[in-house]
């Protein structure tokens, strides 16, 4: 693992919650007689609110625009406030391998209601939120806090976050780095760790060093992100191909049959290069199979869930006595 200590921003980096904030500033501004379109002012609320309050509506006093804005944000639910896909993986794979979590974020109380509601809060060391009081990004002052209460040393710390004041906050206070940005936002920031999913960014800092212990989302992300990569040319993820990437997967497992019928067991388990090859036709064989979960929109919950129930299911079975009542013997 590249680093120990991981300080997270919250929206848009850890939570997918731009589309609502944007929401209910234009609904704030319609209140107050400015019409904006989204696409207009999607790339002023990534900077902030109060940016987007100036670049809008610099005649209007900034408390007013805020203040039917914070009421028509608490409108939405949670459905609009999730974490990205893969972002509760990376916080859990850093503690998994010895590290700490914390939260440095500009939101209230609604950012600890958050954690709390996914069950998020046991991954995080401690928590800094505009309710501590400490000057806003890109100001160091929150993260120099937190490094003198746990006397860490800078040179493992790493600040996470999706707009340039996180990243400044970051160097502000001597420490790293890392941009996230699926969205492109932020092409010409200068900094050499940018990540567009949480896959890659846990693929790079995490498992670098580290046994890489792959759980079920895992395998799907990684094929979701490999057919959408080939999109162009496989044709997507689509049900219709659901009976084509099956047929890849017999023929993939045609290949296990092929190693296995000319080697004897013994040969497999002696020669590494052999059983290397064995793998790597098992690995085709289970990425068909993602495939196929992805084609027919199976999510990991659903096949994890019905994956567990079988395997309970199983273990208390009486396999003699089912044979005997099939076949009689």
């Amino acid at each position: 693992m590249k680093f120990k200590h991981f300080f997270w921003d919250f929206d848009g980096t850890l939570f997918d919650t731009y589309g609502r904030i944007a929401r209910a500033a234009q609904k704030s501004l319609r209140d107050h007689g400015v019409d904006v379109t989204m696409e207009e002012l999607m790339p002023a609320v990534k900077v902030s609110i109060p940016h987007a309050w100036k670049t809008f509506a610099p005649q209007f006093e900034r408390k007013e625009l805020s203040s039917t804005y914070h009421q028509y944000a608490e409108e939405e639910g949670y459905d609009t406030m999730q974490p990205y896909p893969g972002a509760i993986r990376m916080l859990e794979a850093v503690v998994e391998n010895g590290g700490c979590n914390y939260l440095y974020t500009l939101r209230g109380k609604s950012a600890l209601e958050a954690l709390d509601y996914y069950g998020l809060k046991g991954l995080f060391r401690d928590c800094v939120t505009s309710l501590d009081g400490f000057p806003g990004k890109p100001a160091p002052d929150a993260l120099n806090h937190l490094v003198e209460k746990f006397s860490l040393d800078t040179k493992e710390c790493i600040m996470m976050g999706d707009r340039d004041i996180d990243l400044n906050a970051g160097f502000n206070a001597g420490m790293s780095a890392a941009l996230f940005d699926p969205e492109g936002w932020y092409t010409d920031f200068p900094i050499d760790r940018r990540y567009n999913t949480f896959f890659d960014m846990t693929a790079d800092l995490v498992w670098e060093k580290c046994e890489k212990n792959l759980q079920v989302r895992d395998l799907f992300d990684m094929q979701e992100r490999l057919q959408k990569q080939f999109e162009s040319k496989w044709g997507g993820i689509t049900p219709k191909r659901g009976r084509e990437q099956t047929l890849w997967m017999v023929g993939e497992i045609g290949e296990v049959i092929d190693i296995i019928k000319k080697n004897s067991a013994e040969k497999i388990m002696t020669r590494p290069e052999l059983k290397r090859l064995l793998a790597e036709e098992l690995a085709d064989v289970s990425m068909y199979l993602y495939d196929v979960l992805l084609c027919y929109g199976i999510t990991p919950e659903e096949f994890a869930e019905v994956y567990l129930e079988k395997h309970l299911h199983n273990m208390g079975r009486d396999y003699h006595r089912e044979h005997v009542e099939k076949y009689g013997k």
